[in-house]
């Protein structure tokens, strides 16, 4: 008697419809249409009805027409999907919403709809140009159109702005309340620029892309040991934004160097480092990106046998030996 008893429990939890909602605790902005899913299954589709209301009674179930829009999909023989459209949804919508099937309350979910700013940087076309300043406006407004005078924060490439983002103690930009001016532009002013508020719930910022064009520079390290030089390190670094993809070539065909990026100032550095010990070639660095490409080139000659510097004596003839044995031409 007990083992049939447990049997027709099972049968009959077997039977009770599984619902969800899919969002909880939902967070919206005014001005947009939400929508909440209420999806049952276990369920037999063409006689179970599902209805959403306002207060846990459901003694006045919403209805199709003016603020609300309703549909049911009952393709799933054994499923039933409520679907809960909010026109235009405002402040006031703000409420716990109710699935109820067949008389009985299902499921439940909570709806807030927050009057957050909008941001929009201005103006859209700007752009960076050699030499001259750049200002970008943080425009903050509310559901209505309202523009807000409410503090933002400003971030290049990720990382946020203050006033000297190459830490040469040069002033770079202007930070003004809403407003950001870059000063004396150049390819490394380029970059992906983001101004918003941070502390919300809601997504409150606006980013635009300011592109430049490539700005090569080149520099040649040597590792000298006892005296003479085992390896030379060549840095090609490439400011620009989107940022510059670097590559190396030589009389073998493409080499690799070793990226780093700088998010501050768009750059891309990248390192190839030539360890034989008698080595001659012509090394070509290229960085391109949208806008175009840079090209730089080095003559290198490494001879481990007939290019000795003692270090302890870097005089006039250290040095012309130093250039005899790595001849550096840049030709950009």
């Amino acid at each position: 008697m007990i083992w049939v008893l447990a049997l027709m429990l099972i049968v009959a939890e077997g039977t009770h419809a599984v619902c969800v909602i899919n969002q909880d605790n939902a967070i919206e902005r005014p001005g947009i249409d939400v929508f909440l899913d209420c999806s049952c299954t276990n369920v037999e589709a063409t006689t179970y009805n599902i209805s959403w209301c306002l207060e846990s009674t459901c003694a006045t179930p919403l209805e199709n027409g003016g603020d609300y829009g309703l549909t049911v999909d009952r393709s799933d023989p054994s499923a039933v999907v409520s679907s809960l459209q909010i026109l235009s949804a405002q402040v006031d919508d703000t409420s716990t919403y109710y699935c109820q099937g067949n008389g009985v309350i299902v499921a439940q979910t909570d709806l807030t709809v927050k009057d957050v700013p909008i941001a929009r940087i201005m103006p859209r076309d700007a752009s960076i140009t050699n030499g001259q300043n750049t200002t970008l406006t943080c425009r903050l407004t509310n559901s209505v159109d309202d523009v807000l005078n409410e503090p933002v924060v400003w971030k290049k490439n990720g990382v946020v702005i203050g006033e000297h983002l190459d830490g040469d103690g040069k002033m770079d930009v202007n930070l003004a309340g809403t407003e950001l001016t870059i000063i004396d532009g150049d390819a490394s002013d380029g970059g992906l620029y983001v101004c918003g508020q941070y502390n919300r719930s809601l997504e409150v910022e606006s980013q635009i892309d300011l592109q430049t064009r490539i700005e090569l520079s080149s520099d040649i390290k040597l590792n000298v040991k006892d005296g003479t030089t085992i390896s030379a390190q060549i840095n090609c670094s490439a400011k620009g934004y989107p940022y510059a993809s670097v590559q190396w070539s030589g009389s073998v065909g493409d080499l690799q160097g070793i990226n780093s990026q700088n998010a501050n100032l768009s750059t891309v550095t990248s390192s190839l480092e030539i360890s034989n010990k008698n080595f001659e070639d012509k090394i070509t660095c290229t960085a391109s990106n949208i806008l175009g490409s840079s090209t730089t080139s080095f003559e290198i000659n490494i001879d481990s046998s007939g290019c000795s510097i003692e270090l302890s004596r870097w005089s006039f003839s250290a040095f012309l030996i130093l250039y005899i044995c790595v001849k550096y031409i840049l030709n950009v």
